[in-house]
């Protein structure tokens, strides 16, 4: 008997918040740093650098990062799972994907996501386990 798993619109969207979480994570890292960085932009004289003002944010710096990192494992554990189990994508898309997913952890759950799970019909043929 064939194993499906049911993908409707409601676990589609929970799907697509979860792929997108570390994206956000990391953007909203992003961004903090370049606005502690926007007062050297302006041309207005600032006697520290960006290096005074990295080192002066640091712990809230890494504080975020390490969060983002701690958001994204277990995201890229899932995407891994979720993929592993799918029948319709053939052994050499999987290992591809698998290595985008283990260089480029946050993008790359949301591209799987996009290109991926988007699109699904409702039901779909998984291997009961990943091995």
């Amino acid at each position: 008997m064939d194993k499906l798993m049911v993908f409707d619109e409601k676990m589609k969207t929970r799907m697509g918040f979860i792929c997108f979480l570390p994206v956000l994570c990391f953007a909203a890292c992003f961004i903090y740093f370049a606005i502690l960085l926007l007062p050297l932009t302006n041309g207005h004289p600032v006697v520290s650098s960006a290096v005074g003002i990295t080192s002066r944010n640091y712990d809230t710096l890494l504080i975020m990062l390490a969060a983002s990192c701690i958001i994204t494992a277990p995201v890229f554990i899932y995407c891994l799972v979720l993929m592993a189990r799918m029948k319709h994508m053939n052994a050499a898309s999987k290992l591809l994907w698998m290595a985008f997913l283990c260089v480029m952890a946050p993008i790359a759950s949301a591209l799987f996501w996009i290109f991926h799970v988007k699109d699904l019909p409702k039901f779909v043929g998984i291997h009961p386990d990943i091995a």
